[in-house]
């Protein structure tokens, strides 16, 4: 039992890192164009072309890889996850770079999506939400304390620094790991791809992967640029932006931890439903406040808690459709939360070369509609075929 918590807490470490690794340009943005020489709209593209990376990488690295035993392959693709770090810190051409953050993005899912297979095979069904919020709360860790302490550390350490303390806790956990997590049976990790395939023909898996896409589509066109964002309606909120980052990242925090307990009271279905419901209220209310400084910034608060929210809701959802039986259902999962992230950051920053910072909220606001409209068309069609269901027959 000590054994199982200690792997926990590592796993929640890389789960800070894979989470750094991706958000650490969000909250220097500004400064990582300035250090590199380009637009803020090009630098945005480091994220654009990992996410890019992540959305391809697991689906191809389990089917590729299927004979190497599930806990192998997660050491593996840490290892490749750390060499390709290093070699970005060493890359001096923007192209390299975008290439490295490419592949960077493929090593980083598909270890993130053999984690998440090896939590929820150990975890009883009951307890799954809460499972995940603990492995997830790594990544609201980083928006917590990570994000906001590069905004910092920039004024002492420039972007290489920083992923040289990635790199150093990447190793830590790559040495535990092989000390500690030994390998498992290989006979009920191997991948049967008609069987797998299977899945995509049950409404609630396909629904989960479609609400992942397009949640993430408005999730990442608006946070890989709300710091720009914020500071293009408010210049005089630069002072106190470590400060707006804490809060950000405590509503990530607090958001993942209420949807860890919702998904195991609620069930994820309800859960999805609610936290759609409570982005597009949030956008909404973005949109209005943005003569308020303060009170764009709580609703930028507000909407991320409610993005947190609903994100473990998708983790869960996935898991629990397949009845926990499907590696590959969970990394299409994750390719369409990444490939919805690509495509929106993408979109905003065609959205901010053509009508400005200031309109990159309106993308969102559309994404959470759609993703709101799903849902609901969904849990009306559940509720008509139950009545239909338990209507008596005519005499």
């Amino acid at each position: 039992m000590k054994k199982k918590g200690f792997l926990m807490v590592v796993f929640t470490i890389m789960s800070f890192v894979l989470a750094m690794s991706a958000m650490v340009f969000g909250g220097i943005l500004d400064k990582v164009a300035v250090s590199l020489g380009v637009s803020v709209a090009d630098a945005g593209f480091l994220n654009t072309l990992y996410a890019f990376g992540s959305a391809l990488g697991a689906p191809i690295t389990l089917v590729v890889f299927r004979r190497i035993e599930r806990i192998r392959l997660l050491k593996i693709m840490l290892l490749m996850f750390l060499l390709m770090t290093v070699a970005l810190i060493f890359a001096d051409q923007y192209w390299q770079m975008l290439l490295i953050r490419f592949m960077t993005g493929v090593s980083a899912s598909s270890y993130g999506v053999l984690a998440i297979a090896t939590v929820v095979s150990v975890t009883p069904r009951e307890r799954i939400g809460r499972s995940l919020a603990l492995l997830i709360a790594g990544s609201s860790l980083a928006l917590v304390v990570g994000v906001p302490l590069t905004r910092v550390l920039s004024s002492l350490l420039d972007w290489r620094g920083i992923f040289w303390i990635l790199i150093g806790m990447m190793g830590l956990s790559l040495v535990l790991f092989l000390l500690f997590l030994p390998a498992g049976d290989h006979a009920s990790t191997k991948l049967d791809l008609k069987r797998e395939l299977a899945f995509l023909t049950d409404g609630k898996v396909v629904l989960v992967i479609a609400c992942s896409l397009v949640m993430f589509v408005g999730y990442n066109g608006l946070y890989t640029y709300l710091t720009p964002y914020l500071l293009t309606l408010f210049p005089a909120l630069e002072p106190s932006m470590s400060v707006v980052l804490l809060g950000l990242g405590l509503a990530s925090f607090i958001g993942n931890w209420l949807g860890g307990h919702a998904s195991d009271r609620l069930g994820y279905m309800r859960s999805i439903w609610l936290g759609a419901a409570m982005q597009t209220v949030a956008i909404l209310l973005l949109v209005l406040t943005r003569a308020s400084q303060w009170g764009s910034v709580l609703s930028a608060i507000l909407w991320l808690m409610s993005a947190w929210f609903t994100g473990l809701q998708l983790n869960a959802g996935i898991s629990q459709a397949t009845h926990n039986q499907s590696s590959l259902m969970l990394s299409l999962n994750s390719s369409a939360i990444q490939l919805g992230g690509a495509i929106g950051a993408s979109l905003a920053a065609v959205v901010i070369s053509s009508a400005g910072m200031r309109q990159v909220v309106l993308l969102t606001g559309a994404a959470s509609l759609i993703f709101l409209t799903m849902q609901t068309l969904h849990h009306r069609r559940n509720r008509a075929s139950k009545d239909d269901r338990v209507m008596p027959e005519p005499r």
